[in-house]
């Protein structure tokens, strides 16, 4: 796992383990994330006590877009130090990973966030965190692999 910046030795971070999904979608090779009006992000979250990985992101999928997920690959796993105003000082341990929509099988409980489908170079530099970047920039560099 990469670290993708430094930890500074005079704060104390809290562990946050999550797991995000790059969703593509072939037919226009455009991805999804998510926009809360404000910032750009990838769908998923925070990995419960109970859960796996995998549990969370479907999870997280359901509650994001009320779709279930088809063809999931593991992608990348990146750590990054940040301040969350919610949570405050975190490690991110993001376990990140390539899917597909599946099925529509509710409406999203989250409806503040809204799925877009763009195309991934016209969004670098816009994700809300730094290590949402370096994803973004691993998977245009990996563009072919996926799509």
């Amino acid at each position: 796992m990469k670290y993708i910046n430094k930890k500074n030795p005079k704060i104390t971070y809290k562990k946050r383990p999550g797991a995000y999904a790059i969703i593509i979608r072939k037919e226009d090779n455009k991805i999804g994330i998510v926009t809360d009006g404000k910032d750009y992000f990838y769908l998923g979250g925070g990995i419960e006590e109970s859960e796996t990985a995998l549990d969370a992101l479907k999870r997280e999928l359901i509650e994001e877009s009320g779709y279930s997920l088809k063809n999931i690959r593991e992608f990348d796993k990146v750590g990054s130090y940040i301040y969350a105003e919610k949570h405050g000082y975190l490690e991110v341990i993001a376990s990140v990973y390539i899917g597909e929509f599946d099925k529509k099988v509710t409406n999203p409980i989250e409806k503040d966030h809204v799925v877009l489908w763009i195309n991934p170079q016209e969004y670098i530099g816009k994700m809300c965190r730094e290590w949402q970047e370096y994803i973004l920039n691993e998977f245009i560099n990996n563009f072919d692999k996926f799509m």
